[in-house]
């Protein structure tokens, strides 16, 4: 294992990787603020989303052309461009300028998905779940800066309201620009056209439920956290470091079991730690719907955190080693396309579900989804494994 490149890994998430966090917490404060509607107010971190989804390809095949390390420094570029953006467009009142601002920074999130699969090309194939999980963990470093950074740049420029967070977020895109300028790729880049691969190749079962299960985790998770500032702030009249409080401590459950998620996957296999994962997420839809106190989305956002590791790291574990080869930049892309397509529907929905159908309705969205995972976990997993034993018999 690599471990002065995982070094460099873990400190561009601590950087880089403090930017999603921050805008949860901000976005839909200022999107409240700038939108024409509060039906809109989300619309900025779906655009975000949409920026990281469609991004997704180009950043794997930068990648796999000019290597990793060109990758992340255009993310960290792209970072200040888009903070620049944003603060722009506060000054001016333009909810379209903001949207444009958060594409931008989307772009730089799907770069920032890299760090994952760098890991796992720094460590042997015995080593992959426990190098993913090393990524994961320093999320809680994006997840102790992000909101706390957020809630205290912005007042830096008082005449515009959360302007200085985004002052913030290009200081510390300079900071990971220059630690990724010491990183060195274990793959040397490409040469040569990015290959291509059949359907039937690229979409074996495991690699088909590693997708559903990243796609499912963080829609699910994008619905319901990004619905939460406005339900708690708005909505319920809770404090806004309250609010701050429960999305920092769900990013924190999102991140602190990775130091045992990648043994527990070696121990009772990938399988069983996505079912793990969806069992915890249909239990914070329970307790969502329970009640709407600050225990009730405290305990609910920290189950959303938790269910969320065990299924993403689940689902990229089954997508790092069912393609290892050259075909793994298109299977990631194709794999990063798809979560960050479907988590952009979740945001860009969470405000219209949260005017329409209200809290309990946007939570039963989420059931659903959960239960449509776990039907296919079935079918993929149990009955292919029976059918195998009966074979066998």
């Amino acid at each position: 294992m690599n471990y002065r490149n995982l070094i460099l890994l873990v400190l561009g998430q601590c950087t880089l990787g403090a930017t999603a966090p921050m805008l949860v917490l901000i976005n839909g404060f200022i999107g409240t603020e700038l939108a024409p509607t509060e039906a809109l107010a989300t619309l900025g971190m779906g655009t975000l989303v949409a920026g990281t989804a469609l991004a997704t390809v180009p950043a794997a095949r930068l990648a796999q052309r000019r290597g990793r390390r060109f990758g992340f420094m255009v993310a960290a570029m792209l970072s200040i461009l888009g903070s620049a953006l944003a603060i722009g467009s506060i000054h001016f009142h333009s909810f379209t300028l903001f949207c444009v601002a958060m594409f931008v920074l989307g772009t730089t999130l799907a770069f920032m998905q890299q760090f994952r699969f760098a890991a796992a090309e720094n460590a042997r194939p015995d080593q992959i779940s426990l190098a993913v999980s090393m990524i994961l963990f320093a999320g809680i470093g994006s997840a102790m800066i992000g909101p706390r950074l957020g809630v205290a740049a912005a007042p830096w420029l008082p005449e515009l309201p959360y302007a200085g967070s985004f002052v913030a977020l290009a200081v510390l895109a300079l900071a990971c620009l220059l630690v990724m300028s010491f990183y060195r790729s274990q793959a040397r880049p490409s040469q040569s056209e990015p290959t291509s691969v059949t359907r039937v190749q690229l979409w074996r079962p495991g690699y088909v439920l590693g997708v559903l299960c990243g796609a499912t985790s963080f829609s699910v998770m994008s619905l319901v956290m990004t619905a939460t500032p406005i339900s708690m702030h708005h909505h319920q009249g809770l404090p806004l470091a309250e609010t701050a409080d429960v999305i920092q401590w769900h990013i924190v459950a999102m991140f602190v079991p990775s130091l045992f998620t990648g043994y527990l996957i070696k121990r009772i296999g990938v399988q069983w730690v996505a079912l793990l994962g969806i069992l915890i997420n249909i239990a914070c839809v329970l307790m969502a719907l329970s009640g709407v106190t600050l225990q009730h989305y405290l305990v609910a956002l920290v189950l959303l955190g938790l269910g969320w590791n065990a299924l993403f790291m689940a689902g990229t574990h089954w997508v790092a080693v069912t393609h290892a080869g050259e075909e793994r930049f298109q299977a990631q892309a194709n794999n990063d396309f798809i979560v960050f397509a479907c988590q952009g529907v979740a945001s860009l929905s969470a405000g219209f579900l949260l005017a329409l159908i209200g809290w309990q309705g946007l939570n039963l969205v989420a059931l659903a989804m959960l239960l449509i995972c776990m039907m296919v976990w079935f079918h993929l997993v149990l009955i292919r494994q029976v059918h195998r034993l009966g074979v066998a018999t």
